[in-house]
C-alpha cells in the first residue's frame, strides 16, 4: 500500500524468550512520529483468508478503524450496532460498528469491533486494541512490540 508523503516500512525481526514476530518500524522522514504497522485481519465467524492490511498507529484512537476497501469488499462482517464517533477534527457522525474481526499484530490475535468510515483509505490501530494485546509503542523507534514483561502471551492488569 503507497501512502503519498508517507514513509515506507522497513521489516526486521525482533526475538525475546519464546516470542518470534515481526515488526514493522518505519523510516524516519520530515513527518513527526508517525508509526505505521501491519495488521493481519479476517473474519472468525466464517474463517476467512488472512489479509495483511496496513494500519497507521494511534495512542488516542478508542475504536479499530478499517478501510471500506478491506470490511466492504473482502470479508462479509456483520453489522452490530451504531455508533457516535468524534473525529480530530471536532465533527462528529453515526457510524456503524461491525464485530467478528480477528486482528493479529506482532504475532497475538483478538476479537474486536470495528469502524468503517466511508472513503477511509487506511487503517487505523487503536488504543484498546494495544492494550488488549498487551503491545508498546516506541514513538522515538517508529516501532510497535509486545510488552518485554510477558513475551509469550498478552499481560493483563486486573484488580
Amino acid at each position: 500500500m503507497s501512502r503519498v508523503g508517507a514513509p515506507q516500512p522497513t521489516r526486521f525481526s525482533a526475538i525475546g524468550g519464546r516470542c518470534s514476530v515481526n515488526l514493522v518500524k518505519t523510516q524516519k522522514s520530515t513527518a513527526m512520529g508517525i508509526t505505521y504497522t501491519t495488521l493481519k485481519i479476517r473474519n472468525f465467524l466464517t474463517d476467512s483468508e488472512i489479509v495483511d492490511q496496513e494500519a497507521k498507529v494511534h495512542t488516542g484512537a478508542t475504536m479499530l478503524v478499517l478501510p471500506e476497501s478491506t470490511a466492504a469488499q473482502q470479508f462479509n462482517f456483520p453489522k452490530m450496532r451504531k455508533q457516535i464517533v468524534k473525529y480530530a477534527n471536532e465533527e462528529t457522525a453515526e457510524k456503524d460498528i461491525i464485530g467478528g474481526v480477528e486482528v493479529e499484530v506482532c504475532g497475538r490475535k483478538g476479537w474486536f469491533e470495528v469502524i468503517v468510515p466511508p472513503g477511509k483509505k487506511y487503517a487505523l490501530l487503536d488504543a484498546i486494541v494495544m492494550e488488549a494485546l498487551d503491545l508498546i509503542v516506541d514513538p522515538r523507534g517508529l516501532q510497535i512490540y509486545p510488552n518485554p514483561r510477558s513475551l509469550s502471551l498478552p499481560m493483563a492488569e486486573i484488580e
